[in-house]
């Protein structure tokens, strides 16, 4: 067994070694290696494109539930799973670094939209363009045809995550 931080992990029957030869051997650790390095990547652009040292990985995790034509701070939260509280905070930091801008709700009085700036679509436009340029390195490390044969079989398990998730 061993000590960590007063916690002990791994039981007899599990060396460190086999727990390593084991992450490294698991596609599904692999991709979720894989998928955190390129938001590091892509958050560090995103840091220097845009003049904004304080963007963090959280602020990014909203933009997927914002529309375009603007989502309450509610809808956010139900659509993110989390609460209202923490999509307020990360909101009102947005706000100061002028990535979003609040607006009352014509519908409610009482409550506020959250909008993107008018850079705002242009910004998720720069972030795909990163993408595309990284995928074009990864292009030209593994050849076309062995790229296009490994996102062929990533789409496919997006593809079986995406049905065991509408069972």
């Amino acid at each position: 067994m061993v000590e960590h931080y007063g916690q002990q992990w791994f039981t007899k029957s599990m060396k460190i070694s086999d727990f390593e030869k084991q992450k490294n051997t698991s596609l599904s650790h692999q991709l979720i290696k894989a998928g955190r390095l390129i938001n590091k990547r892509g958050l560090a652009e995103a840091q220097k494109s845009f003049h904004l040292p304080g963007l963090k990985q959280s602020h990014l995790d909203l933009f997927p539930y914002i529309d375009f034509m603007g989502t309450g701070i509610s809808e956010i939260a139900k659509r993110k799973g989390v609460s209202k509280q923490s999509v307020s905070k990360l909101v009102k930091e947005m706000v100061h670094m002028k990535i979003l801008f609040l607006k009352v709700d014509p519908d409610d009085n009482r409550s506020k939209r959250v909008f993107f700036k008018t850079s705002g679509p242009f910004a998720i436009q720069k972030g795909l363009e990163d993408l595309m340029s990284f995928d074009c390195l990864l292009k030209e490390h593994f050849g076309e045809k062995s790229y296009t044969s490994v996102l062929k079989k990533v789409s496919d398990v997006i593809d079986i995550l995406q049905s065991e998730n509408q069972k």
